[in-house]
């Protein structure tokens, strides 16, 4: 990536993105089939902080440690620490929607249930298809994404069928707050494809945001919270270096990375996996209980994966001649 730091930037493709896509292939599969493991088990220490300590505060003090370790790396690798002109504009932009994504994804876990947070989290991969319809040309809707994106999610709401229906109060608050988070991790995904992804390396990618992020988490902590730091123990401080290091720094980073070479539509379609491991590791750990409609539900969102990244076919060539 150091080589890549030293490249003078060029202006985004007029397709939207990479003029050369990669198509998904095993090192993708294996890449996503590890962070979607990671960030499913993520979603419980979410779940532990936002119970044990004000939310926004746990995410900016989680910003802390990744910029941290971003800002090491960088220097180490010499990467560029400052964004000027267009650069700090798009910082900017995408620092604000990734702020915006945790603040409604952490305020609204703390009003909805684990089950309604994966349901509606999981509506972001719908709203990239579509929006990539429209902006990235190589991203077309076709009739097998289509199928796959439906079959997928229609596997998340078998998976968490038992908790579909179950309202208490306050839940649809928390489900409206986390389905706004969806469309803005959604928003900031087609963003950075459309405009920077051929501007900005995966460092820069990751470090604008975390960097204009930190500050904007803290400040709303310390302006709309009553007690932020109440709730801030060894415990909690571990998840929280946790998340800083190894769900930001390591796996956003390798995330960003990633969205450079490969369909965003393709990717996002992956994230469907996440709860899917969350339930194994309760059947795995917790010896939780499985019902045949979690089986159907988890083999609808491994066909939808499956249609949805189905290569292309090849277009006919130009110069083909017609059988005789």
């Amino acid at each position: 990536m150091s080589s890549e730091t030293q490249q003078i930037p060029v202006p985004p493709s007029v397709t939207g993105g990479p003029s050369r896509l990669r198509p998904v292939d095993a090192r993708l599969v294996g890449w996503m089939f590890a962070l979607t493991f990671l960030w499913g088990f993520n979603s419980v220490t979410i779940r532990i902080i936002v119970q044990a300590m004000a939310p926004l505060m746990g995410a900016g003090l989680r910003g802390v440690v990744a910029l941290t370790a971003l800002s090491g790396y960088g220097w180490l690798r010499g990467e560029s620490l400052r964004y000027r002109g267009s650069d700090a504009l798009h910082a900017l932009v995408i620092g604000v929607l990734f702020s915006l994504e945790f603040l409604l994804l952490y305020n609204g876990a703390r009003f909805t249930s684990g089950g309604h947070i994966s349901i509606f989290m999981n509506t972001a991969p719908l709203f990239v298809a579509g929006g990539a319809h429209f902006l990235l040309r190589e991203e077309r809707l076709n009739a097998f994404k289509i199928l796959g994106l439906t079959a997928a999610f229609a596997g998340i709401l078998l998976l968490f069928s038992d908790e579909l229906y179950v309202q208490q109060q306050g839940f649809w608050r928390g489900d409206l707050l986390v389905l706004a988070g969806a469309v803005a991790w959604a928003i900031t995904t087609l963003y950075m494809k459309r405009f920077l992804v051929e501007r900005f390396n995966g460092f820069r990618l990751l470090h604008a945001q975390v960097l204009v992020s930190t500050p904007i988490l803290l400040a709303s902590s310390l302006l709309f919270e009553p007690e932020p730091w109440a709730g801030i123990n060894l415990h909690t401080g571990l998840l929280v270096i946790f998340q800083g290091l190894i769900v930001v720094f390591f796996s956003y980073l390798m995330w960003m990375n990633l969205l450079r070479r490969y369909p965003a539509s393709g990717m996002q379609s992956f994230t469907f996996l996440s709860p899917v491991w969350g339930v194994v590791a309760g059947m795995l750990l917790l010896s939780e209980s499985v019902s045949l409609l979690m089986v159907l539900g988890m083999a609808m969102i491994g066909g939808g994966i499956i249609l949805v990244n189905r290569p292309r076919e090849a277009a006919p060539r130009a110069d083909a001649t017609e059988p005789a």
